[in-house]
């Protein structure tokens, strides 16, 4: 199984290799939780505040589909 994961924003450089620019093509256990992905991803959880599958706003404990698209988005702050 796997799943495309892309990251926005600084999250490229909080992942611990270089990134490829179509993002990262992983190999992913059946059941796998977003919360699982973003450990084998490598980004530190606290770099990581949302995540979408496929288009759809995603929790930590949702499980992520064979071929998914799953994005990484930093927190956004400002005044």
């Amino acid at each position: 199984m796997k799943a495309l994961v892309r990251l926005y924003g600084t999250l490229p450089e909080h992942y611990p290799d270089n990134y490829p620019d179509g993002g990262l093509e992983v190999e992913i256990w059946e059941n796998i939780s977003v919360a699982e992905l973003v450990e084998l991803v490598q980004v530190a959880r606290e770099h990581v505040a949302i995540v979408s599958i496929n288009g759809m706003l995603s929790k930590a404990d949702d499980v992520i589909p064979d071929g998914a698209q799953v994005k990484f988005f930093q927190s956004i702050t400002g005044g």
